[in-house]
């Protein structure tokens, strides 16, 4: 008989090859771009990006292919409300958070349009084979378009680039992803556990612990870059996360699960809470242009540079914590 401890254990030893093997897949993936020549700004557009998003798209494809698909899109869902309400947020307050107009009018617009489109294509509670394979045509549309309109600019990003072979870089990636896969079995089997064990519906498992989880590089990413004073990161990291989650994870997650089912009435609420949160950053960046445009014409901010204050900030923090606070009690 298997105890809710043991599934507990299985959970964290998730969390834990996830976390670190993402972060190291990383490292050695853009050493191994980098010795074959690679731009540093196409590595930081393809390997990074999907390193720090490796963990929703992992754990959601072997939760569709299990047959969890609770797990599957409460993860996606729960992890965009998480990068924007908390990550986010934790990021304004601990700098200032900068956003480059560039991000705003492109990266911030399609995470809108591509939030709105697939609330309704989830509201009948059925993700289907059709619905994952346009959303992943879409992602793969929109990383031509990320490669193409990058064309020509300097690398942004702190690319890492680790004093290794090109054999040894090309060995640890795969070892990497295998460690990636291996870790996200675990972590969904835990949780699923879990969920059986106490009784709780696997989209609330998938939206809290299991969103938390393949949350935390991203969380490590906003930290990392206001310590070296990479403000403009922070936005940047989230946005391009929750595009990544919606068209790639859940177009992966559709294709691999042949047609998920979830509990429309218990979806309906958490995609709502996905998409006010979206729509909330918009309206929170936006808002900025007034502040933007003042102190652009002291000379404070560069003509392409937005900032945006830290009560702003705390306004997405309350609406998580709230959010968080309602699932708690439904749960219960």
């Amino acid at each position: 008989m298997i105890s809710i401890l043991q599934f507990i254990l299985a959970v964290a030893a998730g969390f834990i090859a996830l976390c670190w093997s993402a972060n190291r897949l990383v490292e050695v993936a853009s050493t191994l771009a980098f010795r074959l020549g690679m731009p540093l700004l196409t590595i930081g557009v393809t390997v990074v990006a999907f390193g720090t998003s490796a963990p929703e798209l992992m754990v959601s494809s072997v939760a569709a292919f299990n047959a969890s698909g609770g797990i599957a899109i409460g993860n996606v869902v729960g992890s965009n409300i998480v990068n924007i309400g908390l990550i986010l947020a934790i990021g304004g307050l601990i700098a200032p958070l900068v956003v480059k107009a560039r991000i705003v009018y492109r990266e911030l617009s399609i995470l809108l349009v591509a939030t709105l489109a697939t609330a309704l294509m989830l509201l009948d509670g059925v993700l289907s084979v059709w619905d994952g394979a346009i959303l992943f045509v879409v992602f793969i549309a929109y990383c031509f378009y990320l490669l193409k309109s990058s064309a020509g600019q300097e690398g942004e990003q702190d690319i890492p680039v680790l004093p290794i072979s090109t054999l040894r870089a090309s060995m640890e990636s795969l070892v990497m992803l295998v460690i990636l896969v291996l870790g996200s079995q675990l972590l969904v089997w835990g949780a699923k556990g879990i969920a059986l064990a106490m009784g709780v519906n696997e989209l609330v498992i998938g939206l809290t612990l299991v969103a938390f989880g393949t949350s935390l590089p991203e969380l490590a990413a906003v930290v990392v870059s206001a310590r070296k004073g990479l403000h403009d990161m922070t936005a940047a990291t989230v946005i391009g996360s929750n595009i990544f989650n919606i068209l790639g994870v859940l177009g992966v997650s559709g294709i691999i699960g042949q047609g998920i089912t979830v509990d429309a009435v218990a979806l309906r609420i958490d995609i709502l809470t996905m998409v006010v949160m979206t729509i909330l950053l918009a309206v929170v960046v936006y808002s900025s242009k007034a502040s933007f445009e003042s102190e652009k014409q002291h000379g404070n901010l560069p003509a392409s540079i937005w900032k945006i204050s830290g009560y702003k900030c705390l306004i997405l923090l309350f609406t998580f914590v709230a959010y968080m606070a309602w699932l708690i009690v439904k749960s219960m």
